[in-house]
């Protein structure tokens, strides 16, 4: 799994690595402008991987889904690559973006079939830094090679190493354990199939349905930990959108989803306001995941010890520090910096931002999924970064304009309202999931 979601991240990450040398070619005539319509392809590619490959990962199971999603990425990486329009990049990466998004619903399935419920902020905590492992090989070691090779010779070794980890992955992972699966075994009931319901204001009604769909299917083999496991997916769709505590996590990955990906644009950022080349500046943006790689370990053992509460308290706190990183970036041009000083400053506050926003975007939306979702965990995952990802192609559709046009201080300054967002609904997501686990904890 950890190989896997890497090189997973390494194919979403490296085309916008050469996204530096792309709108620096005169001979392809894509400027900022044109490069945030490409993002913005890939963002809604992404989104219509999600639905489909969270829906896949429910039906065919995490490894199948997986295996051919990382195939299919890898082969449309080369084949941008080979591109030399606007509409064929934009095409291409649409696709990568669209079979990439399986990573998540995948993992999320595999996960619930080796870990128990106690374990799920630190196996997300330890996963999550694979996908940083690959964020940094795209923009560090990879980005690297744009001294040496052009951008479509990097992007053709990363194609073969998807191919490569791909079969990898189908040939060694395996979907479930031999012994008992922890649900099974009762280590979900421990702390998920303890409460009697988890939807909000509807929580008699999710057990009353759950007693009578086992009294109409008495011989139904799934356990009754969890009020979703004897309903389909369309019965319990509208179990989902009515609950307060999907659309607070939907509000929060909006503006989360959106500040992550400023990881997208920042080599250009770097390469405008630094006047840094190319393989500099990619080497200058790992600082966004390596400060995420700390996070993201520490953040999922915290995020397993304390209550949800004080977890959001501390959440809030790091959002705010993510705030106070964009305007500095955003103040930078028109710093009075001679020397090494602006680069030291924007790798530091680039590194506090990728450390201060990571833990926010990947533990919370992971363990809800599964704690909420239950046998429909894949999809539930797919419709929350489906409304992150929709979010950030409508923000980079404009975003490049903005850049472009209004310069990155205006661009920045939309980016740390979109911040201030994100700080407020996280924090009210997180008093709500304490509440709510609170009240289905045994007298």
């Amino acid at each position: 799994m950890y190989a896997g979601y890497a090189a997973s991240m390494v194919l979403r990450m490296i085309p916008t690595v050469a996204g530096n040398p792309i709108t620096r070619d005169a001979s392809l005539g894509i400027d900022l402008e044109a490069w945030g319509t490409v993002l913005a392809a890939g963002t809604c590619g992404a989104m219509t991987g999600k639905f489909l490959c969270g829906w896949a990962a429910d039906t065919f199971g995490g490894k199948r889904t997986f295996t051919v999603a990382l195939f299919v990425a890898s082969l449309f990486v080369g084949l941008f690559a080979m591109s030399s329009s606007l509409r064929l990049m934009q095409a291409t990466f649409f696709v990568v973006l669209m079979a990439q998004a399986a990573g998540w619903p995948s993992m999320t399935k595999i996960i619930v079939n080796w870990a128990s419920p106690k374990q799920y902020g630190r196996v997300w905590g330890i996963l999550s830094t694979s996908s940083r492992v690959g964020t940094l090989t795209a923009t560090f070691a990879l980005g690297s090679l744009l001294t040496y090779l052009s951008w479509r010779g990097m992007l053709w070794i990363a194609a073969g190493i998807g191919c490569v980890i791909a079969a990898f992955y189908g040939l060694c992972l395996r979907e479930r354990p031999d012994g008992p699966i922890p649900d099974e075994a009762g280590g979900q009931m421990s702390e998920v199939g303890d409460q009697k319901s988890d939807v909000d204001t509807q929580s008699q009604i999710d057990t009353n349905s759950h007693t009578e769909s086992k009294i109409q299917n008495p011989k139904s083999k799934i356990p009754s930990a969890h009020p979703f496991d004897n309903l389909t997916l369309p019965e319990a769709l509208p179990r989902i959108f009515s609950s307060l505590r999907f659309w607070l996590i939907s509000c929060s990955l909006m503006g989360l989803t959106i500040l992550w990906d400023f990881l997208l644009v920042a080599p250009i950022y770097l390469r405008d306001v630094l006047q840094l080349d190319q393989a500099d500046a990619s080497r200058a943006a790992s600082a966004i995941p390596l400060g995420s790689l700390i996070s993201v370990l520490a953040g999922g053992f915290v995020f397993d010890k304390l209550d949800r509460k004080k977890m959001g308290i501390v959440m809030a706190g790091l959002l705010a520090v993510a705030t106070g990183c964009l305007l500095m970036l955003a103040w930078l041009p028109d710093a009075d910096l001679t020397g090494r000083w602006p680069l030291l400053a924007a790798l530091t506050m680039l590194f506090l931002f990728g450390l201060c926003v990571s833990p926010c975007y990947y533990i919370p939306c992971s363990v809800f999924s599964i704690d909420f979702g239950g046998r429909h965990s894949g999809f539930l995952v797919a419709i929350l970064d489906a409304i992150g990802f929709a979010a950030t192609a409508t923000f980079y559709f404009f975003g490049g304009g903005i850049a472009q046009h209004q310069g990155w201080p205006a661009f920045l300054t939309v980016l740390t309202t979109i911040a201030g967002w994100s700080l407020v609904m996280t924090y009210f997501f997180m008093q709500r999931e304490g509440r709510t686990i609170r009240r289905r904890q045994p007298a």
